[in-house]
């Protein structure tokens, strides 16, 4: 059984104004989305475990959903969505006319969407919801029989997209790693393999940070390279969870993981962009001096550039990330 934990307040009001990103794009600010290709997005969401958990994830779903297929150029038949939990009373009607997620149903989907991609496509999975780790596997709970990792990536083998994310929000997601790493993939994960089995805050931290309006390349630029990209994305939403915990006075029970150069073994690229007190190796009051990572883990997610900054006519104003660490003068 899954171990939770109750989840600290993350300003979940947030979600509510969409994902502020051009999903997949090379495009960054105002300029035009690129044209080459199609893109799609599968986002399965799988058990909650309680009505709290469903209402949540409800709303982190929805302002998905509406953000790639309203202001991001994905074509509303591009973005496919599976369920897990039954509908329930308020829930928008994008959920309620949504497939269940069962193991049958989310094999059929990633086959449909595998048949259906060309080479050119840029396609991102996105996986939500609860697992549970039994010793050797990772399992995605589901309605029914639930849906280990290995056999998670083996539905994605000859996955043709030129661009190709995972982000795998869950528990113990560090275990899918090793199996579901390849060429020319990215795959974000919330936690370490294996025992980092308590719910995760990544979801919810994740939409914060790219539903943030208010927001320029500069407070979003971690590595300090004059662009928004999927690594900063990350690092950023990784690096607020770390802070989360530790001004809670509480130990971290999620490390994130990056993997993109097809080795099967994710890296907490996070560690030099933390201070000490967070974990990392950054000492306090010393100019801050991103790495250069020219190979290895990182390289891929830097090349994927995201809008930094996008309009959202009468957006409720939305409190400014603490960009952590300062940056040198």
């Amino acid at each position: 059984m899954e171990t939770t934990i109750t989840p600290r307040p993350l300003h979940t009001a947030a979600l509510l104004l969409g994902l502020m990103f051009d999903f997949g794009s090379i495009a960054r600010g105002d300029e035009p989305l690129a044209t080459d290709g199609q893109r799609r997005a599968l986002i399965l969401w799988g058990l909650s475990g309680d009505g709290d958990h469903h209402n949540l994830f409800a709303q982190t779903v929805n302002t998905l959903v509406t953000g790639l297929e309203n202001r991001y150029g994905i074509s509303p038949g591009s973005v496919q969505l599976l369920v897990g939990d039954e509908p329930r009373d308020g829930d928008s009607e994008l959920i309620q006319k949504a497939p269940r997620a069962t193991k049958e149903a989310v094999i059929e989907a990633i086959k449909s969407l595998n048949e259906r991609t060309q080479a050119d496509d840029r396609v991102w999975v996105i996986v939500l919801g609860h697992t549970h780790y039994d010793g050797r596997l990772s399992w995605l709970n589901l309605p029914g029989p639930d849906l280990q990792n290995a056999e998670f990536a083996k539905l994605f083998e000859g996955l043709k997209a030129r661009e190709q994310v995972f982000v795998l929000t869950t528990s113990t997601s560090g275990s899918w790693i090793k199996s579901l790493s390849a060429k020319n993939r990215t795959i974000l994960a919330a936690t370490e393999a294996e025992w980092e089995t308590n719910e995760t805050e990544y979801p919810h931290e994740l939409a914060r940070v790219m539903a943030a309006t208010d927001l320029t390349t500069g407070d979003l630029d971690a590595d300090l390279d004059g662009q928004f990209s999927l690594f900063d994305l990350h690092i950023t939403t990784v690096r607020n969870i770390a802070k989360s915990y530790f001004e809670g006075e509480l130990l971290s029970t999620e490390h994130g993981l990056l993997d993109d150069d097809g080795d099967g073994r994710g890296t907490e690229l996070q560690i030099d962009f933390l201070t000490v007190d967070l974990g990392g190796r950054l000492q306090p009051n010393r100019p801050f001096k991103p790495p250069v990572i020219t190979k290895g883990d990182g390289v891929l997610a830097k090349s994927i550039l995201l809008n930094s900054v996008a309009t959202v006519p009468d957006a409720p104003p939305v409190d400014a990330l603490d960009v952590y660490p300062p940056r040198a003068e």
